[in-house]
Parts: C-alpha cells; structure tokens; sequence
C-alpha cells in the first residue's frame, strides 16, 4: 500500500509540474517594440511614439546576413547607421536577421563573427549594458538542425558575457522543436499568402492564426509575442505581386482609380524608388496594375492576443510591436496600443 500510495504521490506531482510548465514569463519583461530601419534616425512622431507608449526595450536590427554570390560565404548586409543618440532610459536588443539560405553554406565561423560584430557596433555607437541579442530566422525542417547548432555555439559565446540569446518563432514553427535560446517571440502577423492578390488581410486574420495555436501550450521554451501595427501597398501585374510599395498617393488621381475600398487601379505608366531605404531600386508602375492596400486591425489584433493569452497567460507580460515607423505609428490609436501592450 506505502509503494501505492508513494507512485500516486509521484504521478501527481508530474501532474502538477506538467500543468505548470513553463509558467514564467520572459526575462525582464518590459512594453517593446521593434526598429527595422537601416538608419536610426528616429523622427519626432517616432520619439513621441516611443515616450507616449511607454516603451522600454526595442529590438533593433543590426543588419541582414545573406549568402555572399561570388564566395557563397555569409555575409553582412544593410547593416543600420547610427545618425542620432540612443534614448535614454530605454533599452537596445541587437537583432539580426539571417536568411535562411546561410543554412546552406559553411556557417561554423558566423557565431563568433556575429557576436564580436555586434558587440563591436554597440561599443561605437555608445549603446550601453547590452544584456541580449535577438537571431531572426525563418528556418525550415530542413535546415533545423544547422541553425541550431549556430544557436547553440553563439548562445554559449553569449553566455560568457553575461548576454542572453533570443529567438523570433514563426506560427507555424510552433509545430517544430524549439530552439536552443533563452526565449523567444511569436511573430504574430504575415498570415497570408502575398504572392497572388490574397482574399483575407495579410497582415494579420485571427482565423488563419488560430490554427497554429493548438501547439502553443505545451511549446517548451519562455514565450512573449509581436503584434503589427503595419500596413502594406501590394503591387500586382496581372494577378502576380510586383512589388510591395511604401508611400504611394492613392488620392492621386493622376496616378490611381479607385475600385474598391482597399484596391485601386494605376492610369499612368511610371518610375518610383519603391522604399524610402537608402539605396533602394527602381520599381515601375503599369498602366492597368492593381494596388491593394491593407493595414493592420484593431479588431483581430484583440482578437488573436486574447486567445493567445488564454492559452498562455504568462506571453501577456511583454508585448512587443511591430514597428516603431512613423509611416504605420497612426495606423493604431494611443487607447487601442494600450490595450495591447499593457493588458
């Protein structure tokens, strides 16, 4: 009867541990949002946004990593220019976007590099007590182990410094194993096919969302998430995307006709810069292509975060947005961002 009763005591107390599992929340959790320029000049609306919000942490990117094509070597592209003071009282995370086609190429320098680069950038450009870089990937199965490993390597490298490793996951990277970080963000938005004119937003529908849930309690690994405050101007020729537009006049009406609520139609022919980037290319405009235009919603932001927090509730400790832009800033009102950064 002792051994009995010892194995039930066992079992609940798996019970229990399982119930609880992974009950903390990230480390230092603060309201957050990303800066995905490749300048960092932020503008008055960008400061204001920033003191308005009450934000504290910001994931910057630092730069892109992409197969060199002469050497297929990884390399460092974008990388951002410092043209204004870090704001005081708010914290930098160092994120860097790798695409996923490194994982092809010999990768087993890049944890080194990578870390003595961003640390040597946050010494020049003064930004103090870095406690963390972020890796953006969006790895594959096939690609899993590889990235991994990278992970691991820099983790370990990190970990002598006293920094930690953090991680975007991917919706659909739910139903994968998580990686070896000290967390990461959900990426709570891009959950629609852009490639042909989409029938849903693409910027986020909580329907096409919800479905990637069902892994989300049991993901072994801290979790907070990234909500969009963006919008898209989505070119297409003959039903196939041209290019994703930035500050197009749809009011011109020189340049557009008005079709539907979100879509319009180009009258003219012409050439613009499509991204107020530095050393952005060319993109033409054709007689006939269509422009839909699309923002991210109030409603399924609302939507999505409270099924999230539902099924999670520690991910509501830290809130992060997508993106400090003065370009997107208005697409939310100040009562709508603190709903969802702080509730």
């Amino acid at each position: 009867m002792k051994k009995y009763n010892c194995l039930i005591f066992i079992i609940l107390i798996a019970s229990i541990v399982a119930c609880n599992h992974d009950i903390e929340p990230v480390p230092d959790p603060q309201p957050s949002a990303y800066w995905w320029k490749t300048t960092w000049n932020p503008d008055s609306t960008e400061l204001e946004a920033v003191n308005r919000l009450g934000i504290k942490k910001i994931y910057m990117k630092f730069f892109d990593v992409a197969p060199d094509g002469n050497s297929k070597t990884p390399k460092p592209l974008a990388t951002i220019q410092f043209q204004k003071p870090i704001i005081q009282g708010v914290k930098i995370i160092p994120t860097v976007f790798i695409t996923e086609s490194c994982m092809a190429l010999d990768i087993d320098k890049m944890p080194k590099i990578l870390a003595y680069r961003v640390l040597q950038m946050c010494e020049t450009n003064d930004i103090p007590a870095v406690e963390e870089i972020q890796i953006d990937c969006d790895w594959k199965e096939s690609s899993q182990d590889k990235y991994f490993k990278f992970l691991d390597n820099l983790r370990k490298i990190l970990k002598d410094k006293n920094i930690r490793l953090s991680a975007t996951i991917r919706l659909h990277q739910l139903r994968m194993t998580p990686p070896p970080v000290d967390y990461g963000v959900l990426m709570v938005y891009n959950t629609g096919n852009i490639s042909q004119p989409p029938n849903r937003n693409p910027v986020l529908s909580s329907k096409h969302a919800e479905p990637y849930l069902k892994s989300l309690k049991d993901y072994d690994l801290p979790l907070c998430a990234a909500y969009p405050n963006f919008s898209y101007q989505l070119l297409y020729n003959d039903n196939k995307l041209r290019a994703i537009l930035y500050a197009e006049d749809v009011a011109d009406s020189t340049k557009f006709r008005r079709i539907a609520d979100n879509e319009y139609e180009s009258i003219a022919t012409r050439l613009i810069v499509n991204s107020p980037e530095p050393g952005s290319s060319l993109t033409q405009i054709s007689h006939g292509d269509k422009l839909l235009i699309y923002k991210a919603e109030y409603d399924e932001i609302s939507s999505i975060k409270r099924t999230i927090d539902n099924l999670r509730p520690t991910m509501s400790a830290q809130t992060i947005i997508y993106d400090i832009n003065s370009r997107n800033i208005n697409n939310l009102t100040t009562q709508q961002y603190e709903t969802i950064m702080h509730h």
